[in-house]
């Protein structure tokens, strides 16, 4: 019988990452195996699967940069335009997970599922979570019904979006949660079951950036000033996220300087700091008098993200408010 193809992506993190010793779980080097050694671990997997691995990065997701997603995203369009692959799955490290996975959600359209997949405990733990993830993530990459869902995030034992996903803990294997919208389904034993029927956000018509445009977060704070996005503007900042105190209000102190950075040329969007929740618009002032944007339930850094592509792919502020409305519509 004729084996599905799966193509697997490295770019390093715990799932690949090596410590002194197996009883060791926090103190370890990520990105110490390549991605062929750690499937290795899980022969199954080649027995149930044609894998086909590639390796464009090897990193510590702290150390992954938006220049990075750039190799990453024409390694997942090879296996999307590769008509043998039937799913794709991404192993990645765990700090800066749910922002590659957004990024991926907004800037691939394909109806192949594409899975994202990492580790909370090095490869070499006695309690390593990485075989399991990944065994699980290819379950979801290969079934029918993920088809559809956009990009994934597989982690113990649950399927989330790769928008709405969100690290939760530091350490525990319980890390990812989806805070609003809840998992999208659950894999057991490589039995997959879905919570909603499939729909993705709309992604944005991708042309790779030439480089990427500088879009900053400023988190407002008890005494908070102008000093930081100051400094974001002085640096070339063509985009702030201001990720406001409760429903994303401004101080009142710089509420006029925020006002005026849009007919500076710097988009401004504004979004919760740390809570989650819809922002209101037009909640504190005339979001839309002065140019301002609001992010609904977006948190700061997915924010960015859509900054980041907007602005790289030449929308405007209208243009952009108009896309994250679109998103969060599609849910």
């Amino acid at each position: 019988m004729t084996k599905l193809q799966l193509a697997l992506i490295g770019t390093g993190g715990t799932i690949a990452g090596a410590a002194s010793a197996a009883s060791v779980s926090t103190d370890y080097k990520p990105a110490s195996l390549s991605l062929a050694a750690v499937v290795d671990t899980v022969p199954e997997l080649r027995q149930r699967y044609d894998i086909e691995v590639s390796q464009p990065l090897q990193l510590a997701s702290y150390d992954v940069r938006p220049e990075h997603w750039l190799d990453l995203h024409a390694a997942v369009m090879q296996a999307v335009h590769n008509p043998q692959v039937a799913g794709i799955v991404v192993t990645h490290g765990t700090d800066t997970l749910e922002e590659t996975a957004t990024f991926l959600h907004l800037s691939v359209d394909t109806h192949k599922p594409i899975v994202v997949v990492g580790a909370m405990r090095p490869a070499t733990a006695y309690s390593a979570d990485g075989p399991a993830n990944l065994l699980d993530a290819c379950s979801v990459a290969a079934c029918p019904g993920a088809q559809g869902r956009g990009t994934l995030v597989v982690m113990n034992g649950r399927i989330h979006s790769g928008l709405w996903v969100a690290k939760r803990h530091v350490s525990s294997v319980e890390a990812f949660d989806s805070p609003l919208a809840g998992a999208v389904g659950e894999v057991a034993d490589q039995s997959v079951q879905w919570f909603r029927a499939a729909g993705r956000a709309p992604t944005v018509a991708w042309k790779t950036p030439s480089t990427w445009p500088r879009v900053d977060i400023a988190v407002a704070y008890a005494g908070v000033d102008e000093t930081a996005l100051r400094a974001f503007v002085a640096a070339g900042a063509q985009g702030i996220v201001h990720a406001g105190l409760g429903n994303a209000n401004t101080p009142t102190a710089y509420r006029a300087f925020i006002q005026s950075l849009p007919a500076q040329g710097v988009l401004v969007a504004r979004c919760a700091r740390f809570i989650t929740g819809s922002v209101t618009r037009a909640s504190v002032y005339a979001d839309a008098q002065h140019g301002i944007l609001t992010a609904g339930p977006l948190p700061p850094h997915k924010v960015r993200i859509v900054m980041l592509l907007g602005l790289a792919h030449g929308m405007d502020g209208p243009a952009i408010q108009s896309w994250i409305d679109q998103i969060l519509l599609a849910g």
